[in-house]
């Protein structure tokens, strides 16, 4: 391995913030000239680790671990020092000496790093330069993938012959067994020597936090070849389970976002990146595990799981949501259109669309769980009702924040139509590791009666959301915003019982009014004689901060035109609203339908009618309820 020359570590060193870097793994809290925080190298619950900025150093009063930003970084990340200098001199942008071979007696993980260092490179300059190579950069060009990408990602080819990188890495003076550590070659079942463990496959190298190399995925080109994907197994530098793919390219991003999106595939992430969404990582082919999610809690406190609708997937979104609970943050899940996964909906609709309708269609867990089961029709007799609820609890009881968990818990009481005060026993039930010892509080008769009586509706209607949908909020906003014209074009293909019962359909229905009279006029909304509901909802949806217009206050009733791109936001709202109400009418009707069946009765025209909502989706789900007036 080259020198790296003292002036050029005194560069790094000069040039790095020590606060930052280790804010990075530990979340500090400035205390005086310095700053504290848990310490990282062993288990503490009062703050004993301190970062003093002015000198670059740190030091844990509790373990005595002390040192500069190298040996932090070295420490962390079990790297050597010249290692550690190398990492925190790409992130200060200071060019040290190209790496050589490692040293004679180098450690057994620099002799690994090394292999999969020359393994990436070689990966990548068969990819651009092999004529062997057409098949996956015809592939790549088909994806949509720019060299700018396949540059930034490191993406390879690995050529179609058994022993190509064997020869070249011996050719290279790296030992056959530093190969076979680092995963990148197997050994012959003859003891005969080792072949390439990659084969005509496209190269995506897995890169550290810090962007060292510590694996490989490798996609299919041929679609007779099995499996889709080989990854590399676990090594001395590489463990699935903590190892996030995208997450070195996309921290900073992930950081000034504060959130973090969790996608299934290595394509995902680098087509989202290259549409300018970067706050993105997959979790590497494994199931999402608490390692991972912490490596996301030293960024953002919010995940965003997307998932397939299939059973399969639906599980992986539940498992992650309650890890996610447990670590400390915060969960959402979106469920794209059928048919579409991350790469092809942004390839087709661009990153604009894609984060709105991210905003727009986001889940907490509750709704979550409280959607699918609907569809699943999960919640179609009592027993199926009461394990939804179960399901619900037990995700409450996870979260260790108090106030968090108690949020959470009156949402929930929301949502599942119960008193909080019946709720909370339950989930102090499950906290305590056990099954719940709940017993029925008493409550007044008239209480308890109508407990009961709001309880059976619940279960036999559909859900009724108290609370508008992100969606609703938005047509309200653009309809406050735009006036009369908009008004127009949303309720023309809306109705009233697409908004949720309450405020959000009562200002809906105001609109409509003020429109039919020729009288709107914005300030009324928040004006004092305005019941209350409605006043603070109309306050809440135009003083947003999601999407404002740099002068819609100033706006004329008369607009000549509607602005394009609110059209295009009120159409993806009215959808979704439009779907969402239709699910529920769905799910009421699939119950009714059992029921009839269960009591002997005739279910046909149930059946009928439940075949005029599926038609009635495809009519939303296509989009053509959105053509009408012209302007």
């Amino acid at each position: 391995m080259s020198i790296i020359p003292e002036s050029s570590v005194e560069e790094v060193r000069s040039l790095v913030d020590i606060v930052d870097v280790v804010g990075e793994y530990v979340q500090l809290k400035k205390r005086s000239s310095n700053f504290v925080g848990l310490c990282p190298f062993h288990s503490e619950k009062t703050p004993s680790f301190n970062v003093n900025p002015r000198l670059g150093i740190f030091k844990c009063f509790g373990c005595g671990e002390g040192g500069d930003v190298f040996s932090f970084v070295s420490r962390m990340e079990s790297l050597s020092f010249p290692e550690a200098v190398r990492v925190l001199s790409d992130r200060v942008g200071v060019v040290l000496p190209e790496e050589e071979a490692p040293a004679d007696g180098a450690s057994e993980s620099e002799s690994i790093y090394h292999s999969l260092r020359f393994a990436a490179r070689f990966f990548h300059d068969r990819l651009t330069k092999d004529p062997g190579a057409q098949t996956a950069r015809d592939y790549l060009q088909k994806r949509g993938f720019t060299k700018e990408s396949i540059k930034k990602f490191g993406i390879g080819y690995a050529p179609d012959e058994w022993d190509v990188l064997v020869n070249e890495a011996r050719a290279n003076h790296i030992e056959e067994e530093f190969l076979e550590k680092a995963g990148l070659v197997i050994e012959r079942k003859d003891e005969s020597g080792f072949y390439d463990r990659y084969r005509h496959r496209l190269i995506f190298p897995i890169f550290s936090h810090v962007g060292k190399v510590v694996g490989f995925g490798g996609r299919i080109l041929r679609e007779d070849d099995q499996p889709k994907y080989i990854n590399s197994p676990e090594t001395k530098v590489y463990s699935k389970g903590r190892i996030l793919y995208g997450l070195y390219h996309s921290k900073n991003a992930i950081r000034g976002k504060e959130e973090a999106i969790l996608v299934e595939g290595y394509t995902d992430v680098v087509s989202l990146h290259q549409a300018g969404v970067q706050h993105v990582v997959a979790s590497s082919g494994t199931a999402l595990t608490k390692d991972q999610i912490n490596a996301i809690g030293r960024y953002a406190k919010v995940i965003i799981l997307l998932y397939d609708a299939d059973s399969a997937g639906l599980r992986a979104a539940l498992r992650g949501i309650d890890l996610i609970l447990e670590e400390g943050l915060i969960p959402y899940a979106v469920r794209l259109p059928d048919g579409e996964d991350p790469d092809s909906y942004v390839q087709k609709n661009g990153a604009a669309a894609f984060e709105t309708y991210l905003k727009e269609h986001r889940q907490n867990f509750i709704q979550f769980v409280l959607t699918n089961a609907r569809i699943a029709g999960s919640m179609n007799a009592p027993e199926g009702v009461a394990s939804v609820q179960r399901t619900i609890l037990q995700s409450v009881a996870r979260i260790a924040d108090p106030l968090n968990r108690e949020a959470y818990l009156r949402s929930a009481a929301l949502s599942l139509d119960i008193p909080d005060n019946e709720l909370r026993p339950i989930v102090e039930g499950y906290i305590k590791g056990g099954k719940s010892t709940y017993k029925r509080p008493a409550v007044a008769n008239s209480e308890r009666e109508r407990t009961v009586r709001n309880l059976g509706p619940a279960l036999d209607e559909p859900h009724v959301v108290l609370q508008p949908t992100p969606a609703e909020k938005k047509l309200l906003r653009l309809m406050l915003e735009d006036g009369p014209r908009m008004i127009n074009w949303i309720m023309s293909r809306m109705a009233l019982t697409d908004f949720t019962l309450g405020p959000s359909r009562q200002l809906a229905d105001e609109l409509v009014r003020q429109y039919s009279e020729k009288r709107f006029n914005r300030a009324n909304f928040l004006s004092p004689n305005t019941p209350e509901p409605i006043r603070l909802l109309a306050s809440e949806v135009m003083t947003t901060t999601e999407e404002p217009s740099d002068n819609w206050g100033k706006r004329l009733i008369n607009v000549p035109k509607l602005d394009e791109d609110a059209l295009k936001s009120a159409a993806s709202s009215m959808k979704f609203l439009k779907r969402h109400r239709l699910d529920e009418q769905i799910a009421s009707v699939r119950k009714q339908v059992l029921r009839a069946q269960e009591s002997g009765s005739d279910p046909r025209e149930l059946q009928i009618n439940l075949n005029k909502l599926y038609q009635i989706g495809k009519h939303i789900d296509s989009g053509s309820f959105l053509e009408g007036p012209k302007y």
